[in-house]
């Protein structure tokens, strides 16, 4: 064996084995999660208490940093340009993952969620709900596909902003069911919530937290959920696809991640040990009453086919829309 190739082989064992001390001493100080947004949101209250189950496993902090802005781009960047040490999470939510795959052209950034990433585990799913004001002719998805096909352009729907999972989200369903709705975004939860239970909005996908009780009041009309298979925490809600768009589904989820090139040591001690914390019956009843269902991923590896797929599926959505 030559000079060059010993000191090569050298060189990589040396790595293999500060990597292998890097996983066993695993966390030897505090752990940085990055959240999109501020204080008080989903995605906020998710990581804290993800971050809370890791601090008492671990005996170290797990200290959550809040960054808004960009649609979510500086928290995700932040972690893909991180050590890749396992000291830097994210809490990676679906509205920031569709918002940026979709908006990749109106938005710098770099990092690229096929490669920027380790892939850990998702944490949970929150469906949207399908609501309506009580007064708009519908109690069921194919009556408001019809009411909307009846008059196009004329019945209107809000969201919380542009490139949102809930404005996106309702255009993929305006373009599945083959209607034509007016857009209206807003820039909070309540303010829409509102306007739809007054009748200045038509529909919303809302979430379970701010639309149930005022589907229990009487308030809006709830017609179907959006995600895949019916909700745990909902289950008496058709899907939508159930109720008449085939094809159609939007989960919104949270899940954790680090950056690409993370010792797999690392990846998937947090895995465990995320996946343990979460699978607690108080975690799972603290969510349930908010209408979020723990969904755990078997492995890191589940969890990047599952966001592979989100990925083409709305990278193509955004090359669909751009022909429109």
């Amino acid at each position: 064996m030559n000079k060059s190739i010993a000191s090569a082989v050298m060189a990589v064992l040396s790595a293999a084995a500060v990597s292998t001390g890097q996983a066993q001493n695993y966390p030897s100080k505090p752990v940085r999660m990055m959240v999109s947004g501020a204080p008080g949101g989903s995605n906020d209250a998710i990581a804290r208490t993800v971050a809370q189950k890791l601090s008492e496993r671990w005996g170290q902090s797990v200290v959550v940093e809040n960054h808004s802005g960009a649609s979510g781009a500086i928290a995700v960047g932040m972690v893909a340009r991180a050590a890749p040490d396992g000291y830097t999470l994210g809490n990676l939510g679906a509205s920031t993952l569709t918002g940026l795959t979709v908006s990749q052209s109106e938005i710098k950034r770099d990092f690229n969620f096929k490669t920027s990433f380790a892939p850990i585990t998702q944490l949970v799913s929150q469906p949207y709900v399908l609501v309506v004001n009580p007064g708009l002719q519908a109690s069921s998805v194919k009556e408001l596909i019809a009411l909307a096909k009846g008059r196009p352009g004329e019945l209107n729907y809000g969201s919380l902003g542009e490139n949102t999972s809930t404005h996106l989200g309702m255009e993929l369903f305006t373009s599945l069911a083959g209607v034509k709705m007016t857009h209206v975004p807003y820039k909070s939860t309540a303010q829409v919530t509102a306007d739809v239970a007054s009748g200045r909005v038509h529909v919303l996908f809302g979430g379970a937290l701010s639309s149930i009780p005022l589907v229990k009041a009487g308030k809006l009309r709830a017609l179907a959920v959006t995600s895949a298979s019916r909700s745990k925490v909902l289950p008496d809600l058709p899907t939508i696809s159930e109720a008449g768009v085939a094809g159609f589904s939007l989960d919104p989820w949270f899940g954790l991640m680090a950056p690409a090139g993370t010792p797999q040591a690392i990846i998937q001690q947090i895995h465990r040990d995320a996946v343990a914390g979460m699978n607690a019956q108080d975690i799972r009843d603290k969510f349930a009453k908010t209408g979020t269902e723990v969904m755990l991923s078997a492995t890191p590896a589940e969890f990047g086919a599952m966001l592979e797929k989100e990925i083409e599926r709305w990278e193509k959505f955004a090359g669909e829309r751009r022909k429109r």
